[in-house]
């Protein structure tokens, strides 16, 4: 049986294959894996179910999610996707401590001693916790694919501000000499490149695909006094960006998928197996000269990214999967690191191929901060028009409460997001499908041959020549038989 034969000599070979790309992404990332940045949920598809893209990629965001799931040309095959996402978090009460901190130094007068220390204290004692801190990272691009490549232009943003304070200038009589401030960092990176994948000849089933990009990027730093400047965010957005250092490098993507069911016929609900190594020769960026007056060594490091993902379709138009971090990533915070969970589900309304409505929702964890966001996402495919959208938010909530505006308190979720995409796209339909799963299948074996059909289903004109030739074959049998046998010597 061919499907048996398939499955003993290919899935040890497929098997063997996953694992050795697997050991050799995670192993080559292991040294820094502290080091890499958060993981930015690119495009509303994946944000919409919890951040899982990984095993799910498709069409020119391939190249991001897994280079890999370019080698699936009937998936897409050509067009155009631009994304835009952001997310922001905000983490303690930072952010009030500040403004207090700035309202006590201009009323400390007025105030009197006592009063104004008091409100000194508290100002400080609102942005001393290590986990305080703002963050902001987004993503915008323009993919193009065509067949197994892919060619992109992505742009990313990490930013962030920590407090960093000063507890010895702490009264009435000293507060113009507090040196309390918001270290404010970030980068803004752009990557050119080109993704290609293609499927193993030796494991039906299994992917490989690589990008190899040119990066440039701009590193800020700057050190806002709170007490010594004005309370104006501008300020702080123009001071970034008159410290900004551009530099360029290369960077390496990798990734490895499993098509289950190409490898094992009529596998039970279509799974799909990934891994994705982003960044992986580790590119390092200059530092402004801002940092290192500031005592911030070294280079910028986008060190390597890990994550892998898996995904069943239950039914045609039902999906689920799910991500996970293999590295702790470090934000902008120092104090929060970043490793996601990502869990979601997809269910295609209508499912032609000529209009779906996508309905996704899901669950997204930070396993190491210990804080989960909610999300859902939709949007409308007409014809090849698509356009997508999704959002996600926590419902831990940040309160804030300002010392000077008679105690009133504000709530803020601690993390939101949102995404969209317009994207053209070709290719990829139901009968595009099924035309490539014929072309994979096994040619059947030769059937045996079947008996001769009776004499009596046969035209007479041919039953009566086998009629005659029967009758001359015995004829001549006959005569032999008659004939006296040779006598001995």
């Amino acid at each position: 049986d061919y499907s048996m034969k398939r499955r003993y000599v290919i899935l040890p070979l497929m098997t063997k294959t996953i694992a050795v790309l697997f050991a050799a992404i995670v192993t080559i990332s292991a040294p820094l894996a502290a080091s890499a940045e958060e993981w930015n949920t690119m495009g509303p598809r994946a944000m919409g179910m919890g951040g899982a893209g990984v095993a799910l990629s498709q069409g020119p965001l391939a190249s991001y999610w897994n280079p890999a799931a370019l080698g699936r040309a009937t998936e897409n095959s050509y067009g155009v996707s631009i994304p835009v996402s952001v997310h922001a978090a905000l983490t303690g009460s930072a952010i009030a401590g500040a403004k207090d901190l700035k309202d006590a130094k201009t009323n400390c007068a007025s105030l009197g001693a006592a009063a104004c220390n008091s409100q000194i204290a508290n100002a400080l004692g609102e942005l001393s916790n290590p986990t305080n801190g703002l963050r902001v990272d987004g993503s915008a691009g323009g993919d193009f694919k065509v067949g197994k490549v892919a060619v992109f232009v992505n742009g990313f943003l990490d930013a962030g501000a920590v407090p960093r304070v000063d507890t010895a200038n702490n009264s009435q009589a000293n507060i113009s000499q507090n040196t309390s401030a918001l270290i404010v960092k970030g980068a803004q990176i752009l990557e050119l490149g080109a993704g290609y994948g293609h499927e193993l000849p030796f494991a039906p089933g299994v992917f490989l695909g690589g990008d190899l990009k040119l990066m440039r990027a701009k590193v800020g730093y700057t050190n806002y006094q709170i007490v010594n400047n004005s309370n104006n965010s501008g300020n702080i957005i123009d001071n970034l960006k008159n410290s900004e250092t551009s530099s360029a490098n290369v960077g390496l993507d990798a990734g490895a998928l499993w098509d289950v069911d190409k490898t094992l016929e009529n596998a039970w609900w279509s799974p799909k197996v990934g891994v994705t190594g982003r960044n992986l020769n580790n590119p390092k960026f200059s530092q402004p000269g801002t940092a290192a007056a500031d005592g911030v060594g070294g280079r910028y490091a986008v060190n390597p990214q890990v994550r892998m993902g898996g995904a069943i379709s239950p039914f045609h138009w039902w999906n689920l999967a799910a991500d996970l971090d293999l590295t702790n990533n470090i934000t902008p915070v120092d104090g929060v690191k970043s490793r996601q969970l990502g869990l979601g589900s997809e269910f295609n309304v209508f499912n032609r191929s000529w209009i779906n409505i996508p309905l996704r929702f899901g669950l997204a964890r930070n396993l190491s901060a210990g804080t989960n966001m909610l999300t859902l996402g939709t949007g409308i495919n007409l014809l090849h028009f698509i356009v997508d959208v999704s959002g996600e938010y926590s419902p831990q909530k940040v309160t804030i409460e300002s010392q000077n505006n008679g105690g009133a308190s504000k709530s803020f979720p601690q993390e939101a997001g949102a995404s969209v995409s317009i994207s053209l796209l070709f290719g990829g339909s139901e009968d595009e499908r099924r035309l490539h799963k014929m072309d994979q299948q096994p040619v059947p074996e030769q059937k045996a041959m079947e008996p001769a059909k009776a004499s009596n289903d046969l035209p007479p004109a041919q039953t009566e020549q086998i009629k005659q030739n029967a009758d001359k074959a015995q004829q001549e049998l006959n005569k032999e038989s008659a004939q006296p046998a040779p006598t001995k010597q």
